[in-house]
């Protein structure tokens, strides 16, 4: 089960968000000093390289493989999902999601309960 390019891209922005989310709230709880934007800055270029990871794993399965030389999609095809469902990757994609809510809310009660709004 492949998803097509812009749903691809739309869930790996949110894993990027998620990530950068849950580990904000990690730097905003047990950092308090200077080294807050080295320590932001290198978990940036981290989580470009695990969105790049996840999207790859949205776009490739077993039966399709998507690289820079060879697409899997003919022209004119239009889809969300092609091929046999895969139970684990839609598990994935909705854990992403719902965590990704969930990290936002909890991130802005935090900021709310200490007087950061």
């Amino acid at each position: 089960m492949i998803l097509n390019r812009s749903s691809s891209i739309i869930l790996s922005v949110c894993f990027f968000m998620l990530l950068m989310l849950v580990m904000s709230s990690i730097i905003a709880i047990f950092f308090n000093g200077g080294s807050v934007p080295y320590v932001g800055l290198l978990f940036v270029v981290v989580f470009y390289f695990m969105t790049r990871m996840f999207y790859n794993y949205l776009r490739n399965d077993e039966l399709y493989k998507n690289t820079k030389q060879h697409s899997s999609d003919k022209p004119g095809e239009s889809y969300i999902i092609k091929g046999q469902r895969d139970n684990k990757k839609i598990f994935i994609i909705v854990w992403v999601i719902v965590i990704l809510i969930l990290a936002a809310v909890s991130l802005w009660l935090y900021s709310f309960n200490n007087g950061l709004i």
